[in-house]
């Protein structure tokens, strides 16, 4: 009886480490997810900042597509799925906004040159 106890607590134990160290994986993870994030956004910004003249507008979606497969060497889907997410955050911090001009498609993005020379990453 006593065997059997010490047994369940020693798989307990073992149990909890390897759900500490799951739980400590998943965070250096996103830490590097994060950091990842701010390099290409960052990059993405200074693009913009060479690249652009007030009140440009672009199908910025294709443009940055490009830029992190160039700068970052990311395959074509994950340039997707990372631009979409840049644009995202420009879109919310308001950097990109829609041109009226295209309110069909909804893709031609305008490019907000001043928010855009005042962020600070």
């Amino acid at each position: 009886m006593n065997a059997k106890k010490r047994l369940q607590e020693e798989k307990d134990r073992l149990q909890e480490e390897k759900d500490r160290l799951q739980e400590a994986e998943k965070i250096k993870i996103q830490k590097e997810k994060d950091r990842a994030f701010k390099e290409r956004r960052a990059s993405v910004n200074e693009m913009l900042k060479e690249t652009y003249y007030t009140g440009h507008a672009t199908t910025a979606k294709r443009v940055i597509e490009r830029h992190l497969i160039r700068e970052f060497g990311l395959k074509p889907r994950e340039a997707t799925y990372h631009g979409g997410n840049i644009i995202e955050s420009l879109h919310m911090s308001g950097i990109l906004s829609e041109a009226p001009e295209d309110v069909a498609r909804g893709t031609l993005l305008k490019i907000n040159l001043r928010q855009l020379q005042s962020h600070k990453p």
